[in-house]
């Protein structure tokens, strides 16, 4: 009968969607939309071929879309203040040179809508602020206003470092080209006055200022493109933990599910619905020490295992746990021996006591096909030692290796491995250490506590 209990339950268990080439695998890492990958095709790109935009480019892009408009009206602005000056000659000129100046200006806006300009945006963008420097040189020509070029120049580097995020390079090249162009603009077109010096200082201190807040501007956004990634990847790994969760839990609870099923037909035996029972018991027994491991899990992630020590018998602690664990083990048709040595009362946290002593059992308990297992405790000095002992299969080098360590993604759900993980983190945690000694047949793990009595610290206390 018991072969055809378990053949009803298969049946009754529903199909899971499992990944190719990993059977009983959730797809938990199924690629998302193309849309959502960030190296999209962006708007307007045309059938030239995908650019890789990222949201701080099209940020700055925007921002000079806006600032373009206003300098245009500016612009026009001052065409026609030029009109109601008196000396036609030179004030044509000067309208000329305007046009000029808002017909390129005009021609940069339309380019930032287009494809040729997301390639090279910052190569268009400096070639502009050239431009601007030029026709300002060539403008006060006719004015003979130094105070024009002068402001044109020391604001060129300031308003780039403040719209347009392209690094303290291309910043230092901006500020070098300022000065330059001032330079060039005082050789080709002097006017002098007993300003001159003033005006350079103040060229200097607006190129210096803004290359030192390029510098402070791309460390901050370092650290917050650090930041998001952070969040990014803390993100991503609540969702993939989350599905993998979900896998270690799903058979286990379909399994329940299939066995209440089967205790529910009145053809079963006393016999069999006892064994249904004990199933049942095992199975809600793991999914317990499954859910409790992966939030565990979290807060190691988290950096937040943080042993809260409170006074307790470790010998009623530790017992309580084995007979837990000694119900499980009979389920599997396992014996667990217990020889515990008196503890004195000490200072320990009772929940990762607890978590350790359970982790430590049922790894030996899924090493083994039956036979005993054992459970030890000592005091050896201050310290709490716990060993436990399987016969189960010699592990490989490369096995006992990486036996406490973070497991990996992909190889049989969250669940395997875990248990030791999670324990080892939390006696580091408490200033202890874990370790394993292998025998021919068998394996023996050993957590070693660090512990204040609280019993003779009365005893000095008294004496």
């Amino acid at each position: 009968m018991q072969h055809i209990a378990d053949r009803k339950l298969l049946n009754t268990l529903p199909a899971q969607r499992t990944s190719p080439g990993q059977p009983g695998r959730i797809a938990a890492n199924a690629p998302r939309d193309a849309s959502q990958s960030g190296f999209g095709e962006p708007p307007g790109s045309g059938s030239s071929g995908p650019v890789a935009w990222t949201e701080e480019e099209e940020e700055a892009v925007r921002v000079l879309k806006v600032a373009g408009t206003v300098a245009i009206f500016m612009l026009l602005a001052q065409v026609v203040h030029n009109l109601f000056e008196k000396s036609e000659g030179q004030i044509q000129a000067l309208i000329h040179l305007r046009w000029v100046l808002i017909t390129g200006s005009c021609l940069f806006i339309a380019l930032l809508w287009t494809n040729a300009f997301k390639r090279n945006w910052k190569l268009w963008t400096l070639s502009y602020f050239f431009f601007i420097s030029v026709m300002v040189t060539a403008t006060s020509y006719y004015t003979h206003n130094p105070e024009t070029r002068f402001i044109v120049m020391a604001l060129v580097p300031v308003v780039a470092v403040g719209f347009v995020s392209w690094g303290p390079r291309l910043q230092f090249a901006v500020g070098m080209m300022a000065v330059v162009c001032y330079a060039m603009a005082n050789l080709l077109v002097p006017i002098q006055n007993r300003f001159h010096v003033y005006r350079w200082f103040g060229l200097l201190a607006a190129v210096l200022f803004s290359q030192a807040a390029s510098f402070l501007v791309d460390r901050y956004r370092e650290r917050l493109a650090a930041q998001v990634q952070g969040l990014e990847d803390a993100a991503r790994f609540r969702e993939n933990q989350i599905a993998t969760m979900s896998h270690d839990i799903r058979s286990p609870a379909a399994a329940l599910g299939g066995y209440a099923n089967l205790l529910e037909d009145g053809e079963i035996s006393a016999k069999e619905r006892a064994d249904l029972l004990a199933r049942i018991s095992a199975t809600a027994w793991n999914i317990d020490l499954v859910v409790g491991n992966v939030l565990d899990y979290y807060d190691v992630e988290d950096r937040a295992i943080v042993p809260v020590p409170v006074e307790l018998d470790p010998n009623v602690l530790i017992a309580e746990v084995a007979r837990d664990c000694a119900l499980q083990a009979r389920r599997r048709g396992l014996t667990l021996r217990t020889e515990f040595s008196r503890l004195p009362k000490c200072r320990l946290d009772a929940r990762h006591c607890e978590r350790i002593v359970k982790n430590l059992l049922a790894f030996a308990m899924n090493r083994m096909v039956g036979g005993e297992l054992q459970l030890h405790t000592a005091s050896r000095d201050r310290w709490l030692v716990i060993d436990v002992t399987d016969n189960g299969a010699r592990l490989s080098a490369t096995e006992i290796q990486e036996l406490f360590e973070r497991p990996k993604d992909g190889q049989g759900g969250l669940s395997r491995g875990l248990g030791l993980y999670i324990a080892r983190m939390m006696i580091e945690a408490a200033g202890g250490h874990l370790e394993e000694r292998a025998g021919a047949r068998g394996l023996t793990l050993i957590a070693e506590l660090p512990v204040e009595s609280i019993e003779s610290k009365t005893d000095d206390s008294g004496q």
